[in-house]
């Protein structure tokens, strides 16, 4: 009598559900096929996620290296003034800084390069049409969820000096790599967590460049604010973003200093007032959506030295946080 012969099951039996397969045995295959395919896109999520920050960090290093290798000696000669000229003249040509001109070569948009001591933040600055352009591309315009930092589309930033908005508004994303504004978080002070007093004290001021010339700011208030109305119990928002030129909007500069001063989580000592320019940092802060964390610099006057007297600084005990019982509660 001839034996038994088993007969053989292929691997795509194995796999996917077939002809002849109990519920039961269906229903594993499908869980299997589902969780396989999960797994499939995540990996290509996370390789496609890491893949673009090497790429972010890369880009932001070769950006610093062309930053800083332009090594230029120029010579001004200017003609004599004879009897015939006037002296009444035009002001001087602005002239592009040699640190930026390949940057503006490559990308139009450009708009300066922003330094903070003690962070990540050395990075080149743009200016688009809108402010949500930048959000999700890089310098080079190749989408990116990192973005770029770049400056507020209302402000004048490029120009003579009293033609320049009051306040520049910047925004970068708080990336996790430390990226972008990642790091400007070392700055952030609450009432329950002073601990990074000690950096505010060792980093006072930052620079910015914009095409023309490199100016220091003294940081005068750091704080983490609300973004909707809802989130406050009165429906008031200190809406920092939109004051870009004091006077000439409803938004006065006394509302302005007001605001700054009770919000501050820092009495910098760093005196101010409107006829000072002033340079706003803005990022996301995690303590709830949304919620941002905001760095303001006063621009360093003529003449004034751009050293901070840090022994002036203190803690503001009776800084304005935001209602975090009633956000957290809703």
């Amino acid at each position: 009598m001839a034996g038994y012969k088993e007969k053989k099951t292929s691997l795509a039996e194995k796999i996917f559900p077939a002809k002849g397969d109990s519920k039961g045995e269906a229903i594993r295959k499908i869980v299997v096929l589902i969780a396989f395919a999960v797994l499939v896109v995540s990996l290509i999520i996370l390789i496609s996620y890491f893949a673009q920050h090497a790429r972010t960090k890369a880009d932001i290093e070769q950006q610093r290296e062309q930053h800083t290798s332009v090594i230029t000696i120029t010579q001004v000669t200017t003609a004599p003034v004879t009897e015939s000229e006037t002296t009444e003249t035009e002001p001087p040509p602005l002239v592009v800084l040699p640190s930026m001109e390949s940057f503006l070569a490559e990308n139009p948009d450009t708009a300066g390069w922003i330094t903070i001591p003690g962070t990540n933040v050395d990075n080149v600055v743009v200016q688009a049409a809108d402010n949500d352009y930048y959000l999700s591309r890089d310098f080079n315009g190749n989408k990116n969820a990192a973005g770029q930092i770049y400056v507020d589309f209302r402000c004048i930033i490029n120009d003579y000096e009293e033609n320049q908005s009051d306040n520049i508004v910047v925004y970068g994303h708080n990336q996790a790599d430390g990226t972008m504004f990642g790091t400007l978080k070392k700055y952030k002070i609450k009432k329950e967590s002073t601990k990074n007093f000690d950096f505010y004290l060792e980093n006072p001021t930052f620079t910015f460049s914009n095409l023309y010339e490199e100016y220091t700011y003294k940081i005068i208030a750091l704080f983490v604010i609300e973004v909707e109305p809802y989130q406050t119990r009165d429906g008031y928002i200190f809406d920092y973003h939109n004051f870009v030129n004091f006077g000439k909007t409803k938004r006065k500069f006394s509302d302005f200093k007001e605001n700054v001063l009770a919000r501050t989580a820092v009495n910098t000592g760093v005196d101010f007032d409107e006829n000072d320019k002033y340079m706003t940092l803005s990022t996301c802060s995690n303590e709830f959506e949304p919620s941002r964390f905001v760095v303001i610099g006063r621009r360093v006057r003529d003449g004034e030295s751009p050293e901070v007297n840090v022994s002036l600084a203190e803690i503001n005990t009776d800084m304005l946080e935001p209602d975090y019982n009633y956000i957290y509660s809703r």
